[in-house]
């Protein structure tokens, strides 16, 4: 029962961002591209990401996951802002930052899913793997997607100091509570962090609302 758990929690990781993908792009009509460009552009980040990780002192646990919390949610949210500012700058609807966003989660959701099919025949995978699975798949597309759609309002406002700096800000925090709490405590902050996230990424959505403009163009969609 343990293997078909792990089994059916890698399958979760690995497919679960592409029914998001899916469903979003029926909702909205969303332009898809936005999401594959997301996912190639993270390997290469995620590379150097580890390449300076791994340069790290680790006799602070404490110190050793904050400075990881930092590098990776400036690298991150630097690379979204450079590929919403630069390469995908054609693709600035809102519904396009929820693409990208469901895009750039996946890759760790693909590492995670080889993760739980590497526990097959282990015994170690706890019961609740699979449940576990689902929260993290939705958990991550939304937190992703909510600091990507703020940093598309930072772009579109003139506000990019301020909105790349609280994605980042979030982001490291995010990082940080994993490696540094345990169960639940880590869990209730990741909630809560990801909650505040939503929460003013939905302000930003709202506020790049174009009533007079909204319904032409999502007629524009593809």
């Amino acid at each position: 029962m343990k293997d078909l758990n792990c089994i059916l929690a890698g399958l979760t990781h690995l497919l679960g961002p592409l029914l998001l993908l899916i469903l979003w792009h029926k909702k909205t009509h969303a332009k898809l591209l936005p999401a594959p460009a997301a996912l190639a552009a993270c390997f290469p980040v995620f590379i150097l990401g580890n390449a300076i990780r791994s340069g790290f002192d680790q006799s602070s646990p404490i110190f050793f996951y904050i400075q990881q919390g930092l590098l990776f949610g400036v690298l991150e949210e630097c690379l979204k802002f450079m590929m919403l500012r630069f390469a995908l700058s054609d693709y600035d609807a809102r519904e396009d930052a929820v693409t990208y966003g469901i895009g750039h989660g996946a890759y760790e959701q693909i590492l995670m899913a080889f993760t739980c099919f590497g526990l097959v025949g282990k015994g170690t995978a706890g019961a609740a793997i699979s449940a576990i699975a689902v929260l993290s798949v939705i958990e991550s597309a939304l937190s992703v997607s909510a600091t990507t759609m703020m940093i598309l309002y930072g772009i579109r406002e003139g506000k990019t100091g301020k909105m790349l700096t609280a994605a980042i800000a979030f982001h490291a925090a995010g990082n940080m509570s994993m490696g540094i709490f345990i169960d639940p405590v880590a869990n209730t902050i990741t909630v809560l962090l990801t909650t505040a996230e939503v929460y003013i990424a939905y302000r930003c959505w709202k506020a790049m609302q174009l009533p007079e403009m909204h319904d032409d163009e999502t007629e524009q969609r593809l």
